[in-house]
């Protein structure tokens, strides 16, 4: 199955890449290789570090707050990956003034239909102090986990732009679109991705904006709305590791994870979410899945972001 996105000749002409690492990309990429039962060797070391650091500071809570909206599978909010050219801090104020309804609608979409916890209501119903744990979990982990690995994503990222930028001088833009990633591949005028879920994204002569990503493997992600900026999250390219079998997260905090949307139960109605029925509460949440889904219907155009590894 495939995610195809369809270009204009203005689109090809707005094309962008990242000049550095996007960090809340990176930081919910990494949340999806520490949930991980298999990963490329090239995490190892980072996996590593996190035990390490697991061992001496107190990150439990913030790896399970932030794992309630970031999934092993499936999707997670928009808003965690707000559109910017800065850094954390930059992007960490974007996500502390995302509006009360669009946390409601997106958060409603994602987990509608299971029963949310304590903190995720308070999170939907925009309080103050939710938002605030939110942002706590994200400056804690950053500041733990990825921060000392800066020095090894930034030098990917770096290489795989320097890398597709001689692809642009000697190519063009369907030179860099042909060489992305082997998951990825160019059938004028579409790109066609490796993905979950067949769906199709137009983008209308927008353009698009490249995200070359450490900590993202196999598959690109996009975003979940057709109507946000589109973005395109693919592997910063790099030589393959090979796999291997690593607990991650399960060893990591044990195998108890009270707020991990995996342990929810399935029995709630979406009315359980502040603002009534959930998923059918708006447009922009009508086009959400759920995490791992189980149904087989077809995916609305553009409408899914799936993260397996």
């Amino acid at each position: 199955m495939t995610l195809r996105i369809h270009f204009t000749a203005d689109d090809l002409a707005r094309i962008t890449v990242t000049p550095r690492p996007a960090p809340m990309w990176e930081l919910v990429n990494s949340l999806h290789t520490l949930q991980a039962r298999q990963t490329a060797s090239e995490y190892a070391p980072w996996l590593r570090h996190v035990r390490k650091r697991l061992a001496r500071s107190d990150l439990r809570s913030p790896i399970r707050l932030l794992t309630t909206l970031v999934p092993p599978r499936g999707n997670f909010p928009d808003f965690l990956t707000p559109p910017h050219k800065g850094g954390m801090e930059a992007a960490r104020d974007l996500v502390l003034a995302t509006p009360a309804g669009r946390l409601r609608a997106e958060l409603s979409a994602c987990f509608g239909p299971r029963k949310p916890s304590s903190w995720l209501r308070r999170l939907a119903e925009g309080d103050r102090a939710a938002r605030q744990e939110l942002d706590g979990a994200v400056a804690t982990y950053f500041r733990e986990l990825l921060a000392p690995h800066l020095h090894v994503i930034d030098a990917v990222v770096h290489t795989d732009r320097a890398h597709h930028g001689r692809d642009v001088l000697e190519g063009g833009a369907e030179r860099l679109l042909s060489t992305l990633s082997p998951s990825i591949r160019w059938e004028p005028p579409t790109l066609v991705a490796d993905y979950p879920r067949d769906g199709d994204l137009h983008l209308g002569g927008r353009g698009i904006s490249l995200v070359p990503s450490f900590f993202c493997t196999g598959r690109p992600i996009t975003l979940i709305d057709p109507g946000l900026p589109p973005v395109l999250v693919y592997p910063a390219s790099r030589r393959s590791g090979s796999a291997d079998t690593l607990d991650g997260l399960p060893e990591l905090l044990g195998r108890t994870r009270p707020w991990s949307c995996a342990r929810w139960p399935h029995r709630a109605r979406q009315a359980n979410w502040p603002g009534g029925s959930g998923c059918r509460s708006g447009r922009r949440a009508s086009t959400r899945r759920c995490c791992a889904p189980r149904s087989s219907s077809p995916v609305r155009a553009g409408a899914a972001r799936w993260c397996t590894p």
